[in-house]
């Protein structure tokens, strides 16, 4: 039977003796021809079922044994990838194929591989011979492996033999036998090496041992050897309890041969040749933690932690990164029941500007249990509470009991939506007993009653629609607040006046203020503020005296157009009234990331600064950013930061440089940083330097981060 029409369409019915599986494949060709059980095709050949459509030059389908062959630019789409190859040889039934001069790429990884001869048995394994193996879907890939032979069982375990790794198309690395994860899933085994480079600690190499702890658990063990300081050990647990509990325990150990930081005049600080930091988080449910706990003050300056990014541990400003004042370390338990809530927490602070942080208070435990709002029945009014107790100790200075407690009867008014007042009463007790002090407190016992009375009154009006169902919001408000001690003459060198400020919040001063403020918001339909202005001011009737006037001004018309302003204004000497402090900010961005930026600060005592930068999306893959800081009081650059970044579906390269200012005499210091990553194979290449340049313009080589 022969047909010429390339629109003749023969629906071919394959029916097997017992038990047998049935295909339905559609085949369309310039030429078909039907000679018994076998189809031959040719011209534009077309075959397509369930799960796979084949194109190719000519073709033979036995429907027997439901072997196809195909020849001439041969492409075959299946649910789990596709193939291109010159020759394909493919069983419908069993989904072995084999292939010449072909590719083969896999969805979900991805994965390609390419060779002369490619053969797959079922559909999870895969041998051949010259063979190229790459996660890169470009061309050429970022980095590929090349092989004389190579099988891939997909979930076990590869081989090769004549190996050479590969980035773009230079031969980088040759070894004659390789043995290396082909699994979708999570396994055990060893990662790709860790390498990178620094001026600080040196050549960097490490072997991460991953292992699968059970379905949502894992570990991971890493000894790395730094070149400049000895070997470091890691220890990574990850767990997950179920959707919202999950947590990671991590420590690490140094061995450090070189014990300190080195200057132009030799080491200095000499630090402990064995450190070790650790970290434990716990989210979710009643029971969280945040452990972070250091061998001594200088780990994190020194060279700090290879736990996650440096950004992690460092105070990442527009200033550049500044190294952490303390590390602090919190566990909190907490149930509610019937608007009753009960905490028990601890909490531990490691001072990292100290030596040996003798002198640092802790909180460990603290137990509190708090009372929401809610209503006294048969009554308008409402009343919330909160009792606390904390035992409070530093390792040489003190170790005390705080007891906190303070109830709150108010009578909520409102004449929704117009009107809501709200006065209260709050009596408020607190003592610290002391079991241990230094001499700096005369008595062991202190302890002080304390009211508040205060009142809200706010409203809110609304304007008529107008423009694109916009409307005008207005809030004006009231607040006034007194609070004193019972007894007290407030005198602050008066005995009977005195009580332990342990924390900064133990501080209190009598208080007699009140607030007013006005708020304006302009909203669109969805209620989404458009443009909004505050401004408010407090008056003191103990000293008789207002306080600056507060004002902000937000203007966010447009999803890629922010501006901020804020301000502090009142009257000042030969003037009627000037700014005190101001702060702008303003944002421009787009959707694809690209972002511009200029914000200013300004404070009468010690600050004029400007900062600007941006961070834009350039061709070919590129981008780049810069940020700068300018201190007009001292007339130079404080902060700059440039960076270029390359970025493709496989690797990418960043280089960065990054100018501080001096500090505590020492020159101004430069970075320049150079980092290379490949998928799958984390920072292959991580360099930085850095120099101090002296006044006279000279540069010497230190050791930094």
């Amino acid at each position: 039977m022969h047909y010429m029409s390339r629109l003749y369409i023969l629906i071919l019915s394959v029916v097997f003796p017992v038990h047998a599986l049935a295909a339905i494949l559609t085949v369309e060709a310039d030429t078909i021809q039907k000679i018994g059980a076998r189809i031959e095709a040719s011209g534009n050949v077309i075959i397509s079922g369930e799960n796979i459509t084949l194109k190719a030059g000519t073709v033979i389908y036995d429907t027997h044994s439901e072997d196809i062959w195909a020849v001439g630019d041969c492409l075959l789409y299946e649910e789990t990838g596709e193939v291109r190859a010159s020759m394909i040889y493919y069983n419908v039934r069993t989904k072995d194929f084999s292939l010449e001069n072909g590719e083969v790429f896999i969805y979900d990884e991805p994965v390609k591989i390419t060779g002369e001869i490619i053969t797959r048995s079922g559909e999870d394994f895969y041998s051949g011979k010259k063979i190229t193996y790459t996660p890169c879907i470009d061309s050429p890939p970022a980095w590929s492996f090349s092989a004389r032979d190579l099988e891939v069982p997909l979930e076990g375990y590869g081989t090769g033999r004549g190996v050479s790794f590969h980035v773009r198309t230079i031969p980088i690395m040759y070894v004659p036998y390789i043995l290396f994860p082909a699994k979708l899933k999570r396994q055990s085994g060893l990662l790709f090496p860790e390498m990178s480079h620094s001026t600080d600690y040196g050549y960097r190499f490490g072997v991460p041992a991953y292992f699968v702890i059970g379905r949502s658990a894992d570990l991971t063990l890493t000894p790395t050897y730094l070149s400049e300081r000895g070997l470091l050990t890691s220890a990574e647990f990850r767990y997950r309890m179920d959707y919202e509990r999950e947590g990671q325990f991590y420590v690490e150990h140094l061995r450090d041969e070189r014990g300190g930081e080195e200057s132009r005049y030799g080491i200095i600080d000499e630090i402990p040749k064995q450190r070790w930091f650790a970290k434990a988080v716990h989210t979710g449910g009643s029971l969280t933690w945040d452990v972070n706990l250091v061998s001594n003050e200088d780990y994190l300056r020194d060279i700090g932690p290879f736990y996650g990014k440096s950004s992690d541990w460092r105070s990442v400003t527009l200033d550049g990164d500044e190294d952490l004042d303390a590390l602090i370390s919190r566990m909190q338990w907490t149930e509610t029941a019937r608007g009753i809530s009960l905490g028990i927490s601890a909490r531990w602070t490691q001072d990292l500007t100290v030596e040996g942080d003798d002198r640092t208070l802790q909180e460990l435990p603290k137990i509190r249990v708090r009372m929401n709002q809610r209503p006294v029945l048969s009554t308008p009014f409402a009343v919330a509470g909160e009792v606390s107790s904390t035992r409070v100790y530093s390792l040489d200075w003190i170790e005390a009991i705080k007891d906190d407690g303070h109830i709150e009867v108010s009578l909520p008014v409102a004449i929704h939506p117009y009107v809501t007042l709200r006065p209260y009463v709050s009596e408020r007790y607190r003592d610290t007993l002391f079991t241990k002090k230094d001499g700096e407190y005369e008595k062991n016992t202190y302890a002080e009653t304390w009211q508040i009375r205060g009142a809200s009154l706010n409203t809110t009006l609304y304007s008529a629609r107008f423009g694109d169902m916009w409307y005008h919001q207005i809030i004006p408000e009231s607040k006034w607040i007194y609070r004193s001690r019972h007894g007290g003459n407030y005198d602050p060198a008066g005995t009977d006046d005195l009580f332990p400020v342990l924390f900064a919040a133990d501080e209190w001063e009598k208080q007699y203020d009140m607030n007013l403020s006005l708020a304006n918001y302009i909203r669109d339909r969805s209620g989404k503020s458009l443009m909004d202005l505050t401004i408010g001011r407090t008056y003191s009737y103990l000293t008789r005296e207002w306080d600056l006037f507060s004002a902000r001004v937000r203007f966010a018309p447009v999803d890629w157009l922010s501006v901020t302003h804020t301000n502090r204004f009142g009257r000042a000497s030969l003037r009627p009234y000037a700014t005190h402090e101001h702060a702008t900010k303003l944002t421009l961005m787009d959707e694809r990331g690209d972002e511009l930026f200029f914000s200013e600060e300004y404070n009468r005592e010690d600050v004029k600064t400007a900062t600007g930068g941006f961070r834009v999306s350039l061709l070919g893959g590129f981008s780049a950013r810069f940020v700068t800081k300018y201190d007009y009081r001292v007339r130079r650059f404080d902060y700059s930061r440039q960076g270029v970044t390359y970025d493709s579906q496989c690797w990418s390269i960043d280089f960065s440089r990054e100018v501080n200012v001096s500090k505590d005499d020492k020159p101004r210091e430069t970075k320049v940083g150079i980092t290379v990553s490949l998928l799958g194979f984390g920072d292959v290449i991580q360099t930085s330097q850095s120099f101090e340049k002296e006044r006279n313009g000279a540069s010497n080589p230190i050791t930094g981060p």
